[in-house]
């Protein structure tokens, strides 16, 4: 019997010890992971117009001067986006979005330009959107990198105006 009941106590420990060392099954699950990408665009660059010197009595009695600068604007990739550029804090009388009449202020003087979409200078840009807008429309390739849009400046010719510095402030907006 004492023979019977070591081998019972042998089992039974070792039932107890392979119990012990099997444990539970490994349980898992799942849970999700979530993200939103916020369509958005940013100003990165608005370089200064700079026309140099206007020279009302020779060079420039006939011939306007040019200028040229560019915007850069960086948006969320595939973000469709539309530039436009505001009248200027100097903006003469009868100004439109439509047709911005920009002016440069030296004191109460004024000297007229106009900001163009193209080298050509035939399309001035504004800040008219919808039907017959003359903003520029762009969509982003890259959220990386960004989109430079030239602006091609002209001061008309023959202005009667004094010497002096000129300057003026144009507003840049970029709806998407």
């Amino acid at each position: 019997m004492r023979a019977q009941f070591a081998t019972a106590l042998a089992l039974a420990a070792a039932a107890f010890v392979g119990t012990a060392n099997a444990g539970p099954s490994p349980q898992t699950g799942n849970f999700n992971v979530t993200a939103n990408v916020a369509g958005s665009c940013v100003i990165t660059a608005t370089p200064t117009l700079a026309f140099g010197t206007y020279d009302p009595t020779d060079v420039n009695n006939a011939t306007a001067l040019d200028g040229q600068s560019s915007i850069s604007v960086r948006c969320t990739r595939g973000t469709v986006a539309t530039v436009a550029l505001g009248q200027g804090n100097n903006a003469a009388t009868g100004s439109t979005c439509v047709a911005p009449l920009r002016q440069m202020a030296s004191g109460a003087e004024r000297l007229r330009y106009d900001i163009y979409q193209t080298a050509a200078r035939t399309t001035v840009w504004g800040c008219q959107t919808g039907a017959g807008a003359n903003t520029q429309g762009f969509t982003s390739i890259s959220s990386l990198t960004p989109t430079v849009l030239q602006t091609f400046g002209r001061i008309p010719a023959g202005q009667d105006v004094p010497t002096g510095s000129f300057s003026d402030t144009v507003q840049v907006t970029v709806t998407f």
